[in-house]
């Protein structure tokens, strides 16, 4: 036969938790007016309360001797308990702090390699320096769904503004950047003007992500009944430019980017020859970290990076 040892389970809604800071004053104090000053209290009212607590806990708790009053067993016993309750329920509801300077763990930010090359250099520069125990984690990018890309767990998502976004995302636009066309040095492009024609004579490698087909690029053209022709997708911004070398494939990215990488890619930037929209940069993350201080810390030095990197124009 199995032996089953029950115990009495309390309904905590019969019970007004706020006599247990009552009780803690009277075990440390172990006197009824002293109690009542205490609390800023009347003395009657302590003793109103006294009564209560004896009643909760079917014990006299306190008892008058010759000198004053006396702590009973039950009471004794409750000294230990009643503390170790009470720092946990006050931990509960203090406000969590965050100490950069003393923190460990990670961050992950989902982003293309636009954001690594353009913002991340900045970002570890903040960060080394304020949180040297830190460690960011970049995730690729490999789905265009925000929502998808939190809900694996990254702290945030950095990127193209989208359209729109689930409710329980929280978007904030950092900078702007614009479109420009890239080509190897020497490319015939590089001695003429770079009409449409001749962007469009000229085969394209483009950015691909995802489900993504073409982009706005595009759709653009399309708009204007103009077509150009790819013959290369990747889903790398800065190796995808790099490859451009020995070729006369364009690829149109973002300046910022470009300008990182011509420096030691041995490629040249030009104008487009049409408008294109300005490309709206922006973090997400979700409606879960909004209050956390460790995240705000992070996403608000995330935007400082983006500011100074915006403020190099």
């Amino acid at each position: 036969m199995m032996l089953m040892t029950a115990m009495n389970e309390v309904d905590l809604r019969r019970i007004d938790l706020n006599l247990l800071v009552a009780l803690e004053v009277l075990l440390d104090e172990r006197h009824v007016t002293n109690s009542a000053n205490r609390l800023n209290l009347s003395q009657p009212a302590m003793s109103r309360t006294l009564a209560r607590l004896r009643d909760t806990f079917g014990d006299q708790l306190l008892v008058r001797v010759t000198n004053g009053y006396e702590l009973t067993a039950r009471a004794e016993g409750l000294i230990s308990p009643l503390d170790e309750t009470l720092v946990q329920v006050r931990r509960t509801f203090s406000k969590p702090d965050f100490d950069p300077a003393t923190a460990t763990g990670e961050f992950k930010i989902c982003t293309l390699g636009y954001g690594e090359v353009v913002v991340i250099p900045t970002l570890m520069d903040i960060i080394t320096n304020e949180a040297p125990n830190i460690e960011i984690v970049i995730v690729h990018r490999s789905i265009y769904s925000a929502e998808e890309n939190l809900d694996e767990g990254a702290d945030i998502v950095f990127g193209a503004m989208l359209p729109d976004c689930p409710k329980y995302c929280v978007i904030q636009q950092l900078f702007e950047d614009r479109f420009v066309c890239v080509m190897r040095k020497g490319h015939p492009l590089t001695k003429t003007e770079l009409t449409l024609d001749k962007y469009l004579e000229y085969p394209h490698s483009i950015i691909h992500t995802g489900e993504r087909p073409g982009s706005h690029v595009d759709s653009l053209l399309e708009e204007h009944g103009h077509v150009r022709r790819i013959v290369k997708r990747s889903p790398h911004w800065t190796s995808s430019m790099m490859s451009l070398a020995n070729t006369d494939l364009l690829q149109t990215v973002p300046e910022r980017l470009a300008k990182s990488v011509t420096f030691t890619g041995g490629l040249t930037i030009r104008d487009l020859p049409f408008e294109l929209g300005p490309l709206k940069l922006a973090q997400m993350w979700h409606a879960r970290s909004n209050n956390d201080p460790r995240h705000k810390w992070f996403r608000d030095k995330f935007f400082e990076a983006a500011k100074i990197v915006s403020s190099k124009d």
